[in-house]
């Protein structure tokens, strides 16, 4: 039995941000129905990775995003379709929408409509720049709203001085974390109050909380964060070093005077301790650049294994830098069950599951199925719609109606 048992969301969204804030609800228990248009929600296939090509018939970014969910295929752009969108979070506890303010206008399903038609439901609202301000109108994606617009892309250099080519849906994934956090809160008031609300974020917003530090600062200061080589680290112990087997170690020693004493120790140049450059963390950072210069040559004498585990003994913090193939095979990732098993009928396959670890862990979660394959069971559970109706509604373009096997 998961939290959110008995739960019931309604998720008129397509990409990935809102979709994997729906996971997190479904992965508690909540039953949620993805509501796709007739040709599927745009993210379906756009992202096969190269790596599991063989499985052509398996979306499997799609499937993190959507897995456990109903899905229902419904034209909101027709009068008939909308209605029956707003029938449907009529039986719902939570609706999460991604529309831009005008769309859910122009469809019956603004904010104001829903509160008015359902004041018991809550809707959790993300879009890329907000529902307020002058750009609440403007379409974004995490790449403009997240990355770009925040901060984060000026501040980290990538080659040639241009910003990072960041992930794939890095930021999304954390708007969705933001969207569920707030919804959660949301429904612990209506436990109390019996009233539904608004909970509204965006991708710029979250990436504000992401970048907080550096946007503080400049809040402050008024300068801005710029991106830095390692000429412009402030603390040596803390930074990245390649080994002797071409592996990159990466050191997290802030504390300054117990830092570099085990830096030292383990290199075996207890010398560059008491050297009269380096002995104190102001000398350090005005000789950076001759400081770094000598430590990538004793780190190169090493290998990264050893490299981490003699920090690690003397009450330090290092790490190996791993690549994703790695990771996933990680032990201490296994330890915390990061991956989840998603059944499919083309074959079982493993995604990533909440960042967090749910009282209640299902062995297995069922992937979701084609455009529309839950639309019938749907309609006839929630809306007690007959068989000719939902047919007529099929035949009038209004629904689309699939098999779970199709």
């Amino acid at each position: 039995m998961g939290a959110l048992d008995g739960v019931r969301v309604i998720e008129i969204a397509n990409w990935a941000a809102v979709p994997s804030a729906g996971v997190l609800f479904a992965e508690e228990g909540a039953e949620v129905i993805k509501i796709e248009p007739p040709s599927g929600d745009s993210m379906r296939g756009l992202m096969h990775q190269a790596s599991v090509e063989s499985s052509a018939e398996v979306d499997h970014p799609f499937q993190f995003s959507n897995r456990d969910k109903l899905s229902v295929a419904i034209d909101i752009r027709v009068a008939s379709g909308a209605e029956l969108v707003r029938e449907l979070i009529g039986t719902a506890d939570i609706v999460l929408i991604n529309l831009l303010r005008g769309r859910r206008a122009k469809y019956g399903l603004s904010v104001e409509e829903i509160r008015s038609r359902f004041p018991s439901v809550i809707i959790g609202v993300l879009t890329g720049f907000g529902d307020v301000g002058p750009d609440a109108d403007v379409p974004g994606y995490d790449l403009t709203s997240f990355f770009a617009r925040s901060g984060l892309s000026s501040s980290i250099s990538g080659r040639g001085g241009y910003p990072p080519r960041w992930r794939a849906a890095q930021g999304d994934h954390v708007a969705g974390l933001a969207l569920f956090g707030g919804v959660m809160a949301a429904l612990f008031e209506r436990e109390r109050t019996g009233e539904g609300c608004v909970v509204e974020t965006s991708l710029l917003q979250a990436a504000t909380w992401s970048n907080a530090f550096d946007l503080t600062r400049a809040a402050v200061d008024g300068r801005p964060a710029t991106a830095k080589g390692r000429e412009g680290a402030v603390n040596a112990p803390s930074e990245c070093f390649r080994c002797s087997d071409d592996r990159f170690v990466q050191l997290s020693l802030a504390e300054p005077v117990g830092g570099w004493r085990i830096v030292c120790d383990v290199l075996g140049r207890e010398d560059l301790h008491d050297d009269a450059r380096f002995d104190d963390v102001v000398k350090r950072f005005r000789n950076m650049a001759l400081l770094l210069e000598i430590l990538d040559v004793e780190f190169a004498k090493h290998p990264s294994a050893d490299i981490v585990d003699a920090i690690v003994e003397r009450g330090g913090v290092a790490a190996l830098v791993l690549t994703t193939d790695e990771v996933v095979g990680d032990p201490q990732i296994e330890a915390l069950g990061v991956l989840r098993p998603v059944t499919h009928p083309d074959g079982d396959f493993d995604v990533v599951g909440p960042p967090f670890r749910p009282r209640h862990v299902r062995a297995s979660v069922p992937a979701i199925g084609a455009p529309g394959a839950d639309t019938e069971e749907v309609l006839r559970r929630l809306l007690g719609l007959s068989g000719s109706q939902i047919s007529d509604l099929e035949a009038g373009g209004v629904v689309v109606v699939r098999s779970r096997e199709a």
